[in-house]
């Protein structure tokens, strides 16, 4: 009896729309998952996690942050997935879709600085999970572009598929001494990028892709160890070398 081929997805994805992905990876959570009775702390930790990222996207008090007053809500994603020691989150972007143009920057402005202030988000899980190797950093990689949509044949549910989403993963693991990378390709003119504190840098190494126009924390660039600096990026082009 020969054995039946299953095909999991439809054979034709639907039309791509534009999408901001963000993807974030919790450093150290290798190490974090191999200590005796995981199973009893890791979903505390993930949930302290989990909850940080949706006050980001929801609004709420941060209180990893120095600010008084509680963020307005922004968009919820259209779609997250669980990445095993990070997550995927995807919105539709567009004057009429989830996420508005206009929410971008504040977006990204929220995730640096739950990045930069992680270490109090570490700090909150202490009476919650009980061990010392915490992962104590997480870094985010943010891209923008089309994606398709799967849809399963028989269990339901979608999938994604798409450049941005690719890029927006190897982003952020490009320089875990950054730890927050946007393509460019999220749609600022230099100017704003200037005005929020980035800056606009070429990442010419990574992997599986062209050199990349890439947004950083320009204090952050400025502060990378030289040779790692002219290793992984090159200037902006046309003129942008004056920014830094």
């Amino acid at each position: 009896m020969g054995v039946t081929r299953r095909f999991p997805f439809e054979s034709l994805a639907k039309p791509p729309f534009q999408a901001l992905v963000v993807i974030f990876d919790l450093e150290g959570f290798s190490t974090f998952f191999a200590q005796p009775d995981v199973q009893t702390y890791m979903p505390r930790y993930l949930n302290r996690v989990f909850e940080c990222t949706s006050i980001a996207f929801l609004g709420g008090k941060a209180y990893w942050s120095k600010a008084d007053k509680a963020m307005a809500p922004l968009a919820a994603p259209d779609h997250e997935k669980f990445l095993g020691d990070g997550a995927l989150f995807l919105w539709t972007v567009g004057p009429d879709a989830t996420l508005r143009p206009t929410q971008i920057m504040p977006l990204l402005n929220r995730l640096w600085n739950l990045k930069q202030n992680f270490s109090k988000v570490v700090d909150a899980c202490s009476d919650v999970v009980p061990v010392t190797d915490l992962p104590r950093a997480i870094r985010f990689g943010i891209a923008r572009g089309s994606v398709y949509e799967l849809t399963r044949k028989e269990a339901g549910g979608t999938e994604y598929l798409g450049y941005c989403i690719n890029l927006a993963s190897r982003l952020q693991s490009y320089c875990k001494e950054l730890g927050f990378i946007a393509s460019a390709r999220v749609g600022f003119t230099r100017e704003i990028v200037k005005k929020h504190g980035y800056i606009r840098v070429v990442a010419k190494k990574l992997r599986g892709f062209p050199k990349e126009l890439v947004i950083v924390d320009q204090g952050e660039y400025k502060g990378l160890p030289a040779a790692l600096r002219a290793d992984l990026f090159d200037a902006a082009p046309q003129g942008e070398r004056g920014d830094i």
